[in-house]
């Protein structure tokens, strides 16, 4: 079993492409899971978050950053990452991304019906969040902040997770093809939040 990796920034930080560069190093990684929400009792949920992440290496993806320090009291010795962006390139890619569907893991989340038209809430989440998580890992050294745009690399992760080898590799990134263009345009996003609203009858 490799170390443990926890992936602890928010949607739409480049949790994507780190799954990938830690599966294209070995690294079993788990998502997102819907039912850590659900727990009232503090002893239960660290006893499921042990039992769900026994056979896997790492986790990204919400609702798990809001779990950060429930699994530093399961697992104190695994490797903590929090990946950041600039917060105005996170609302405008989180608006772009999830527009007016009212995913109800969101509303749990931000309290607000959705995410276009209610920026501020998101934004007001998402900066409360990261600050709260710097000041408990201030001083770990089992910690580290990836960046949009400044030290996403495999040098810097590899580094970090104490691995000699580092892949030759680009890191993975998403492209921007016609089809990720689309949600630029508000129409569109409308039209796709109805749909999506109207079929899982959210």
């Amino acid at each position: 079993m490799k170390q443990k990796v926890f992936i602890i920034g928010f949607q739409k930080t480049g949790t994507t492409s780190l799954e990938h560069a830690l599966q294209h190093m070995g690294y079993r990684v788990y998502g997102g899971d819907k039912n850590l929400m659900k727990f009232t009792d503090i002893k239960e949920l660290q006893n499921y978050i042990k039992t769900t992440l026994k056979h896997w290496d790492a986790v990204q993806d919400m609702p798990w950053p809001l779990f950060y320090k429930e699994l530093y009291n399961v697992f104190p010795e695994a490797k903590f990452i929090l990946t950041k962006r600039n917060t105005d390139e996170w609302i405008r890619s989180v608006v772009r991304y999830f527009a007016s569907i009212r995913f109800p893991l969101h509303r749990k989340i931000y309290n607000v019906p959705c995410a276009e038209g209610y920026e501020q809430r998101y934004i007001e989440v998402y900066e409360k969040n990261n600050k709260e998580i710097l000041e408990f890992f201030k001083g770990k050294p089992n910690f580290l902040v990836l960046e949009i745009g400044k030290n996403f690399n495999y040098q810097t992760l590899c580094e970090f997770l104490e691995i000699e080898e580092v892949p030759s590799g680009s890191f993975p990134h998403g492209r921007n093809n016609k089809k990720r263009k689309l949600p630029n345009y508000k129409l569109y996003r409308d039209i796709r939040s109805l749909y999506w609203n109207y079929k899982k009858k959210y």
